[in-house]
């Protein structure tokens, strides 16, 4: 048996199938412009699926304020027309088989903590840094949401002077900021070079990216004292700047005289792939098979 997965993304929509507890056969297509055509693209990777697996349902990982018991999609994202109505059930219409839907964000995490870096830890925290700062809490394997579905928005914590942990302690922030300096247009592996090559703005704004990084951290680590947390995103690519990130949480827990409170921190392990696995298993533990 087998779960067809898909990852919705503003540029491209992933998707692959999950069978005997691996990821097989992935691949991904632009997103398409409307509703209609995202069903009738979706409808279509899914019939060529079904050709090869014995298919026993779909899951969805998503953008926006993902509700899975009513189904529905709230807020805002980067594909304007999946929300705010029934979405579930148009898509167990469409696929005739049970679906679940999932943040992408929380999905991430769910596949990090069930199966990748937080393997066997029953506290753990994944962060996803990109454009803004996202993440989850899991807890025993199990996503926690909080009241209001809004556990694990980590990047709308405020820093400094109103400023947010998404607006600060970014790349992007810290490119936004150094090109607002510099009147350039660069990227923040631009920045990070610049930084290394002996630019003087370039090393003041990656010092102050990786004092907000290790401060929002220490934050989280203090709020829920969890097993370990789990960086994702783009800068779960760089090794240096992981490495940077690590060695100024260090001095600020030490300066701080919470040497016994250090924080554990590691990388996702399946980076790009992981918010399709964590559809996987969302679908796994919503769905248990008799």
């Amino acid at each position: 048996m087998a779960i067809v997965l898909f990852d919705w993304g503003g540029t491209s929509i992933k998707h692959g199938v999950w069978q005997q507890g691996a990821l097989v056969q992935t691949a991904s297509t632009k997103t398409p412009a409307s509703w209609p055509a995202m069903k009738s693209a979706l409808l279509n990777i899914f019939q060529q699926y079904q050709q090869t697996y014995a298919v026993e349902g779909v899951s969805v990982s998503a953008p926006g304020n993902v509700d899975p018991e009513a189904g529905i999609i709230g807020g805002l994202s980067a594909i304007p027309y999946i929300h705010h109505f029934a979405i579930v059930d148009e898509l167990t219409a469409l696929f005739n088989l049970p679906v679940c839907i999932e943040n992408d964000a929380n999905a991430a995490g769910i596949a990090e903590a069930a199966l990748g870096a937080g393997q066997g830890k029953p506290h753990v925290l994944f962060v996803i840094a990109g454009t803004g700062i996202g993440g989850a809490i899991v807890k025993n394997n199990v996503l926690q949401r909080g009241s209001h579905k809004y556990a694990g928005e980590f990047g709308l914590m405020t820093l400094d002077d109103g400023k947010t942990f998404s607006e600060l302690g970014t790349a992007v922030a810290m490119a936004k900021r150094y090109n607002q300096r510099t009147a350039s247009a660069l990227s923040g592996a631009e920045v990070f070079q610049l930084a290394h090559q002996g630019d003087a703005v370039a090393e003041q704004e990656v010092d102050q990216f990786y004092h907000w990084m290790a401060t929002g951290l220490l934050n989280l680590q203090v709020c829920y004292d969890p097993d370990c947390i789990i960086l994702g995103g783009g800068i779960s690519a760089n090794q240096a700047v992981f490495a940077g990130i690590a060695q100024r949480l260090r001095a600020l827990v030490c300066e701080k005289g919470l040497q016994e409170f250090m924080p554990e921190i590691c990388l996702c392990q399946y980076g790009s792939e992981a918010n399709l696995i964590g559809a996987a298993v969302n679908f796994e533990q919503k769905m248990p098979r008799g």
